[in-house]
């Protein structure tokens, strides 16, 4: 009966392996799960079934095959030598360590002795390593000389709990929604991980447990008012490059190769652009760049940073490779609680590894609280610098991993003059008297001119009451390009119809707003009209779509001011920079700072400031 089963299981192993081959992939693995699944409590040919599944890259049932091999055999040493470098692979040390001891038991390779010295003194198993020393002794099996592990990757592979006060720190930097956050699971029969919500709020002393490797916490990263305490890249290994990476040695090799020279190249744009990363190698698959926010940011800014990150690296990141951004969209959704990301400095579950932050070199930071103390924090004008940039690059920018290109030119073409400019909304009679009517348009206005800030109402309270006059159109839109994050569907294509917003819904739609800023007009013989801040212009804006003919005199005031603003900006830039070169030189002309090497040096006779960012690759310097 046995040998029938057998002879069952060989013809069902046949008709997979013929599917596989003529590139039938998804239905040979459906029939592998099948197949496999019902003969878990048979006896026979459970190797060769691991070794299929394993070419199909259907992992967890290879490592379920194996094992069933060797309740079947358990001296059958090609089952052991595949389940310890599954093992290996996902980085489970100890049970790779138990998996090779019973490999040089078997087969006594002095390859496999040597690799096995290595795992036991990554353990810190001195006792195992001296039993191991023992036994190659008695066997002839020479062991290279072990060096003794670095202090850095000694500290940390170990968990460093932290005075609360760090912890408290940590927690305003990855922090994010304030009612739940995710506790992370693997299950090693299935091969598969995931997160399971925790509807309470993140304290510190999961926090701590989390440190120690008890739990693997993760968090979603957009707070119940739609900010963010940080946002983040994830580069990753691609499933399918691991799944090959599993087979071949070279090419195992090969990605750790590129994950390095990536995250190297990653690191050094984001300082060429002022973003200063904090760099973690995340304990599985790739690496996690954090930058903790000054203060919090609207979740639209967040992810229209994003996307225009994403843009500049997409060309420059190989095919192995991954890229995703936290946060991912605006708002969390209808449905759900929208994407998580783990928590730094914690144990991988699938892996059994701990994250580390990694130096310039790719090393593990000896003391990663002492990084964070110190680390700079993201603040929005670095953010709206680089969105502006972003805008102005052309279409043959260099790739990333090239140096900043100072170009020198007597003669710089005038752009064509805007549609809308800021003084526009003193010179365009509507909106002159608008806003001077309008308390809390005013306020809008000003702080999308200043801050670059509109909430998704309030950028909403300025469409359907712009959007109706002469001109509208353009002042709306020209508003709505200044503030990072907004949905592109607000703007408007063509003037608006029908009826504008009223007081009564505006109070309704930003009462955050109207209950700080006056919010009461009155509109005398306008009795039998709904109240609307759009009767401010009344007498004042013609029919049609016709502009209102511009106030030269207003145009003039509003250039004049913005010719004495940037005068004062020159004037605080050149104290600023006098200041510099006076500490410079009391500092023999040279000072390393967190950000990069500043110097000042003489050419031709004039005192020049000389920045060289901490990536050794300068931007283009401040000239003296």
């Amino acid at each position: 009966m046995r040998l029938e089963q057998i002879s069952v299981a060989a013809d069902l192993l046949r008709e997979v392996e013929d599917l596989a081959g003529a590139g039938q992939l998804d239905l040979a693995r459906e029939r592998l799960r099948e197949f496999t699944q019902a003969r878990v409590g048979r006896e026979g040919l459970h190797r060769e079934w691991g070794l299929l599944a394993e070419r199909l890259g259907l992992v967890g049932i290879a490592e379920r095959e194996f094992n069933l091999a060797l309740r079947d055999d358990p001296q059958d040493a090609l089952a052991v030598r595949h389940l310890y470098e599954l093992a290996e692979e996902r980085g489970a040390v100890e049970r790779a360590a138990n998996l090779l001891a019973r490999l040089v038991e078997l087969e006594g390779k002095p390859e496999d002795a040597a690799r096995l010295a290595e795992l036991y003194q990554e353990l810190g198993a001195e006792g195992r390593l001296a039993e191991l020393r023992e036994m190659c002794a008695r066997r002839g099996l020479r062991l290279p000389t072990l060096a003794a592990p670095s202090r850095e990757e000694d500290r940390a592979a170990v968990p460093v709990i932290p005075p609360d006060a760090d912890l408290v720190r940590f927690l305003s930097m990855f922090g994010g929604r304030e009612d739940v956050y995710a506790r992370q699971w693997y299950s090693p029969q299935k091969g598969e991980a995931g997160y399971s919500p925790v509807r309470q709020p993140l304290t510190i002393r999961e926090l701590r447990s989390h440190l120690l490797g008890e739990v693997t916490l993760g968090v979603y990263p957009i707070r119940l008012d739609g900010t963010c305490l940080f946002c983040a890249l994830d580069l990753d290994i691609r499933k399918d490059a691991l799944a090959e990476a599993r087979k071949s040695q070279s090419l195992a090799q090969l990605l750790r190769k590129q994950l390095a020279e990536t995250t190297a190249a990653i690191r050094g744009f984001f300082e060429r652009e002022g973003l200063v990363p904090i760099v973690e190698d995340s304990g599985y698959k790739g690496r996690h760049f954090w930058f903790p926010l000054a203060a919090p940011e609207p979740a639209g800014t967040l992810v229209t940073l994003g996307r225009a990150v994403l843009e500049c690296l997409a060309e420059s990141v190989g095919e192995h490779f991954a890229l995703e951004w936290f946060p991912k969209a605006s708002r969390p959704g209808t449905k759900g609680l929208g994407n998580l990301i783990k928590l730094p400095l914690g144990v991988h579950r699938r892996t059994g590894r701990r994250s580390a932050f990694l130096d310039a070199e790719g090393k593990p930071v000896p003391d990663p609280f002492g990084l964070l103390r110190t680390a700079p924090r993201l603040g929005r004008e670095a953010i709206l610098a680089f969105l502006d940039r972003h805008r102005s690059r052309t279409a043959d920018e260099k790739p990333l991993g090239e140096g900043p290109e100072v170009v020198e030119t007597t003669a710089v073409p005038l752009p064509p003059r805007p549609l809308w400019t800021q003084a526009h909304f003193e010179a365009n009679p509507s909106f002159r008297a608008l806003l001077a009517g309008c308390a809390v348009l005013r306020h809008l206005v000003q702080q999308a001119l200043e801050e670059r800030r509109l909430s998704y109402d309030e950028a909403q309270v300025v469409v359907h009451t712009f959007g109706y006059l002469p001109q509208g159109v353009q002042a709306t839109n020209y508003l709505l390009n200044l503030v990072p994050g907004l949905p592109e569907n607000l703007k408007l294509k063509s003037p608006l119809r029908g009826n504008p917003i009223s007081c009564v819904k505006i109070r309704a739609k930003i009462g955050h707003l109207t209950s700080r800023v006056p919010c009461n007009c009155t509109f005398p013989g306008a009795q039998d009209h709904y109240p609307s801040p759009v009767l401010h212009t009344r007498g004042v804006a013609p029919g049609g779509d016709e502009p209102p003919q511009e106030d030269m005199e207003a145009l003039l005031q509003a250039f004049l001011r913005l010719q004495n603003r940037m005068a004062q900006l020159a004037a605080e830039r050149q104290a600023i920079q006098e200041r510099l070169v006076l500490l410079l030189r009391q500092e023999g002309g040279a000072v390393q700072l967190s950000s990069g090497l500043l110097r000042l040096e003489v050419v031709d006779g004039v005192e020049t400031l000389r920045f060289e960012a901490a990536s050794q690759q300068p931007p283009e310097p401040p000239h003296g």
